[in-house]
């Protein structure tokens, strides 16, 4: 069919090539079954508004319609099966089609509407839309894929294979997918980037004290996840077949293999979830119960004023007072 077409072409010029040999009979058959391993093609057939493959849709009803002028109570259906798997004959199908794929008109079939159809024809067919989109779609991601290449550390991310959203961060929890993608490209809660961002004066692991918190600190190190890295590397060494000194987090991040057990390693863990509070810092966060529960421990006397423990709440200065008589 030519270079500028695609594979959804190529099925739906099959479906309107068999009701057009179908209506060129001599006698018009009784019932006209058509299988294909096409959803897209037979729902195409279906339909004749524009779009993609619209002239085969064309084609096919011409074709209808003459065979039920032919014999008005003909039966015409297009059964849909998976694959080619138990049906005779699709072994040499297949080899004609990535032949006809390759070089046009080997086999005479390639041009429908061509007149002489064992010669070659002198012109391929129009270009079709769906290579016009596959085109489109293509020159999108490399142009994505540049300009986020050319904004992302390679050493902290690593550009996905595949532009398709992966499946398993899809279908987990919001709050789960975000920890996911924050990690993967070194955002997440760490001491390592919220250092980098001065948000945190130190890089230090606030859970083991480890003078950087790095993902791979957290991920294959960190004391206090010990259990959790266990079953993450168990499951990521089942899933790939390497044990955790043969991967980077930026790595293993980026293989949807190993996406669900990273997954089940942070709604296990409070990795990027939570940072506690620094201590120059924890005076300003402590609430009024806390303060409250603090007094009561040091004794009953610290909540009454006339006991000489530490009141809660200290009287207001002279001038507010002289201004709120007046």
């Amino acid at each position: 069919m030519g270079n500028n077409q695609e594979a959804y072409d190529a099925e739906c010029a099959a479906l309107a090539r068999a009701l057009e040999l179908a209506s060129q009979r001599n006698a018009a058959p009784e019932r006209v079954t058509i299988f294909s391993d096409a959803q897209a093609a037979i729902r195409r057939m279906a339909s004749d508004e524009p779009g993609h493959g619209q002239q085969y849709a064309l084609q096919a009803r011409k074709s209808i319609a003459t065979l039920r002028q032919s014999r008005p109570g003909i039966v015409i259906e297009a059964r849909w099966r998976p694959a080619h798997k138990g049906v005779a004959g699709n072994e040499k199908a297949d080899e004609w089609a990535k032949i006809a794929a390759e070089k046009s008109d080997t086999r005479g079939v390639e041009w429908p509407n061509f007149p002489v159809r064992t010669e070659v024809r002198g012109a391929p067919l129009p270009r079709s839309l769906a290579n016009l989109k596959r085109e489109i779609s293509e020159k999108k991601r490399a142009e994505a894929r540049q300009w986020a290449g050319g904004r992302t550390s390679k050493k902290k991310y690593r550009m996905p294979d595949s532009q398709k959203p992966d499946g398993a961060v899809a279908n987990s929890t919001k709050r789960l997918a975000s920890r996911f993608y924050q990690l993967k490209t070194g955002h997440g809660l760490m001491g390592q980037y919220l250092n980098w961002t001065k948000n945190r004066t130190t890089p230090q692991c606030w859970w083991c004290r480890y003078r950087s918190q790095t993902r791979d600190h957290l991920f294959k190190e960190c004391p206090e996840w010990k259990s959790q890295q266990k079953a993450l590397w168990a499951e990521v060494k089942k899933e790939t077949g390497r044990w955790k000194d043969r991967w980077k987090v930026k790595d293993l991040l980026a293989d949807g293999r190993c996406s669900r057990a990273v997954l089940d390693f942070l709604a296990a863990t409070d990795v990027s979830r939570r940072v506690p509070v620094e201590k120059e810092d924890a005076v300003s966060t402590v609430s009024e119960l806390e303060v409250r529960e603090w007094l009561e421990e040091q004794g009953a006397g610290a909540m009454d004023p006339g006991g000489g423990g530490t009141p809660l709440f200290l009287p207001p200065p002279d001038l507010m007072a002289s201004a709120g008589t007046v």
